[in-house]
C-alpha cells in the first residue's frame, strides 16, 4: 500500500496517459474515496476497457486478501526469540564496553528499555515479513501494469544472495529515448548476461551510459535498422502532426583502428605487403551505396626480403552524431507496423497513404541510394505484408466496399514492379527466413475506423505452410492457431533462424499498446510451443526487436510518470532469461 500512496495523480493527456490515470485512480481508491469526478470518470473508462477494468479487479481482490489476513495471527519461526535474544545479548555486551557518562536517573528513552523496544520493533517486522511472505503472492492476472521492477522491503535477516546470471550469446539492443536535457539518445547494450525469468527483479538493469546524441526533425514512432548496413530508416511525426520516413546512418559506438598489415616469412608468395586502404570510419550516408574494400591480389613470385610497414594508427570516429538525414516521403500516414528492409538490405518497404485522408493506402519501396521512395501500387488498397527473398508480399481485399470479404496476398518484384497473384486466401501473410512457413490472417477483412484502410474482421492468426505459387496453405497437421479474432492490428517477426517468432497483437481499444508473446517453433512436428519462461501476452509499445536469440521490446511509460523500460528476453538452447533497463522517456527500440 506504501507504493500506491507514493504514487501522483496525474490527468491523461494522450491515450496511454489515461490507462495509467485509470490504474492510479484504482489503486487510490482502495485507501480513500474517490471524488465525484474522478469516480464518474473511471467508472466510465473502466466499462469500456477490459485491460484497464481486470487490473482494478486484481487491485480489490489483493484488498480483500490482505484484510482477511487480520483475522488470522501469524505463527512466527520457531528460532526468532532465540535469535533476538542473542542478538539483543550482543549488543548488551558490546555497549558494556563503552565508557559512559555516570547518571542519576533513567529516561523512557534511554538504556535497555530502548534496546527491547528495538527486539520487538524486529519481531513484529519480521512476523509481518513473513505473514505477507506467505500470503501475497498474487499479482494481477493481466500483469501489465509497469512499474518499478521489485518493491524493497527492510527485513532483519541476512542479505538474500543474487540471482545466479544465465551467460547467452546474444546480440546487442539498441533504441532511442529522450535524455535528460531533452534531446533524443541513442543507445546499445550488449546482452551478455540474463537472469532467471523468476528473478528479474533483482537483477541489475542493462547498461546505457554509451548513449550518442542524435538530431531529427521528427519525433520517431518506429525505427528499422538495415541487416547490412550501419543505416535506419525512422517512421516519425513532423511538426504538422503528419509522418515522414527518413533514411538515418546510426552513431557509431567507438572508435577504430586502422588492422595491422600481417607479416609473412620471405620464402612465401606475396611477402611484399600490398596497401590495402582501411575501410572508411565515418558514419555513411543515407543515399550513398556502402563500396566494398577491394581484396588485394597476391603477386606471383616470392620476395626474397620483407619491407618493414610503418606503424598502425588510430582513426577517430567522428562525432557520433546523426549528421545528416534524408526524407524519402512525407506528407503521409504510414499504416501498420510491418515496415522492413529486405533481407539483403537492398530494398527498404512500407504501406503509407496520403495524409490528407484523400485515398487509401498503397505499397512504397525504397532503393537504398536513391533520394525518394516510391509507390509500386496505385489501387489504394494494398498493404505491405513480408519479404520472400528479393520479393515483396503484399495483400488487399477480394473487393472495395466497407463489408467483410476475402482477403488476397500476391508477390511483387520492386524493381519491375511485376506481381503474381497468390492462389490461397490471406491477409498479410509474415513468411519466415526460409520461405517454408508464414503467420497469416485467415479470414475475412473489412474497413477500419479511417474507412480507407482494411483491417481484420473474421477468422483467426495461424501459422502454415508456404510456396511462391499458392502462397499460405494448410499443412496435413492440424492447423496452428496464433490467436483468435477479433484482432484489429498484428505485428510478426521471426529471429534469423527461423526457429522463434514474437507475436504483437494491439489492444481493441488503444492501439498503441497491446500484448506480446514469445514462440518457439518445433522444426520435428511443425508446431508452436510457449517455452517456460518466455513472454506470454505481455503488455509491450509497438515496434519489438528479435534477433541473435534474444527478444526486445518497450513497455508502456509507468504510474507517477515514470517512464518506459526496455525489456530484454534472451534465451539458450534449454533456458530463457530477462534483464530491463532503467526508465526512458519516449523509447523506440530499433528493429
Amino acid at each position: 500500500m506504501s507504493r500506491m500512496h507514493r504514487l501522483r495523480r496525474r490527468h491523461a493527456t494522450a491515450s496511454a496517459a489515461g490507462h495509467a490515470h485509470a490504474r492510479q485512480l484504482a489503486a487510490d481508491r482502495l485507501g480513500s474515496p474517490l471524488g465525484e469526478i474522478d469516480e464518474t470518470w473511471l467508472d466510465h473508462h473502466l466499462a469500456g476497457c477490459p485491460a484497464c477494468r481486470s487490473v482494478a479487479a486484481g487491485y480489490e481482490a489483493d484488498r480483500l486478501a490482505l484484510r482477511a489476513m487480520r483475522d488470522h495471527q501469524p505463527e512466527a519461526p520457531r528460532d526468532l526469540w532465540a535469535r533476538t535474544a542473542a542478538a539483543l545479548e550482543r549488543e548488551s555486551a558490546a555497549a558494556g564496553g563503552a565508557r559512559r557518562r555516570p547518571v542519576t536517573g533513567r529516561s523512557w528513552r534511554s538504556g535497555p528499555l530502548l534496546g527491547v523496544a528495538s527486539g520487538v520493533a524486529v519481531i513484529a517486522l519480521v512476523i509481518g515479513v513473513s505473514a505477507l511472505s506467505g500470503a501475497f503472492v498474487r499479482v494481477p492476472a493481466t500483469g501489465d501494469v509497469p512499474g518499478p521492477s521489485a518493491l524493497p522491503v527492510a527485513v532483519a535477516s541476512p542479505v538474500t544472495p543474487g540471482p545466479t546470471p544465465i551467460t547467452v550469446g546474444a546480440g546487442s539492443v539498441g533504441w532511442v529515448g529522450t535524455s535528460p536535457d531533452g534531446d533524443l539518445a541513442y543507445n546499445v547494450t550488449p546482452v551478455s548476461q540474463v537472469c532467471p525469468a523468476d528473478r528479474q527483479p533483482d537483477c541489475a538493469p542493462v547498461a546505457d551510459s554509451k548513449s550518442k546524441a542524435v538530431h531529427m526533425n521528427v519525433r520517431p514512432k518506429s525505427i528499422s535498422q538495415s541487416p547490412v548496413r550501419n543505416q535506419a530508416v525512422v517512421v516519425g511525426t513532423d511538426a504538422k502532426g503528419d509522418d515522414s520516413v527518413l533514411v538515418i546512418a546510426l552513431p557509431t559506438a567507438e572508435p577504430t583502428a586502422t588492422p595491422a598489415p600481417t607479416v609473412t616469412p620471405a620464402a612465401t608468395p606475396n611477402a611484399t605487403p600490398t596497401a590495402v586502404s582501411a575501410p572508411p570510419t565515418s558514419a555513411p550516408t543515407a543515399s550513398a551505396e556502402t563500396t566494398p574494400t577491394p581484396t588485394p591480389t597476391a603477386t606471383a613470385e616470392p620476395t626474397p626480403a620483407v619491407t618493414p610497414s610503418p606503424s598502425p594508427t588510430a582513426t577517430a570516429t567522428p562525432a557520433p552524431t546523426l549528421v545528416r538525414t534524408l526524407a524519402i516521403v512525407s506528407d503521409v500516414k504510414v499504416v501498420g507496423e510491418s515496415a522492413a528492409f529486405s533481407p539483403d538490405g537492398a530494398w527498404f518497404a512500407f504501406t503509407a497513404r496520403p495524409a490528407d485522408d484523400s485515398a487509401g493506402p498503397d505499397i512504397y519501396v525504397w532503393h537504398v541510394g536513391d533520394d525518394l521512395a516510391r509507390p509500386v501500387t496505385t489501387d489504394h488498397l494494398s498493404v505491405f505484408a513480408s519479404w520472400v527473398g528479393g520479393l515483396l508480399v503484399g495483400s488487399r481485399p477480394g473487393a472495395a466496399g466497407s463489408t467483410e470479404v476475402e482477403a488476397r496476398s500476391f508477390l511483387l518484384d520492386p524493381a519491375t514492379g511485376r506481381e503474381s497473384d497468390l492462389s490461397s486466401p490471406a491477409w498479410r501473410p509474415v513468411v519466415d527466413p526460409a520461405g517454408d512457413r508464414a503467420v497469416t490472417w485467415v479470414g475475412t477483412v473489412r474497413l477500419g475506423d479511417d474507412g480507407l484502410t482494411s483491417v481484420p474482421a473474421t477468422g483467426s492468426l495461424v501459422l502454415r505452410g508456404f510456396n511462391k505459387d499458392a502462397g499460405p496453405e494448410p499443412t496435413d497437421s492440424a492447423e496452428t492457431v496464433v490467436a483468435d479474432g477479433p484482432i484489429s492490428e498484428f505485428d510478426v517477426r521471426w529471429d534469423e533462424t527461423g526457429s522463434w517468432l514474437a507475436v504483437w497483437i494491439a489492444d481493441p481499444t488503444d492501439p498503441g499498446i497491446g500484448r506480446l508473446s514469445l514462440l518457439h517453433l518445433d522444426d520435428a512436428t511443425g508446431t508452436l510451443d510457449r517455452p517456460h519462461g518466455a513472454p506470454q501476452d505481455v503488455t509491450a509499445l509497438p515496434g519489438f526487436s528479435i534477433a541473435d536469440k534474444r527478444l526486445a521490446w518497450a513497455t508502456p511509460p509507468g504510474q507517477g510518470g515514470e517512464g518506459s523500460r526496455v525489456q530484454i528476453v534472451a534465451w539458450t538452447d534449454d533456458t530463457v532469461g530477462a534483464v530491463e533497463s532503467n526508465p526512458v522517456e519516449g523509447v523506440v527500440v530499433v528493429h
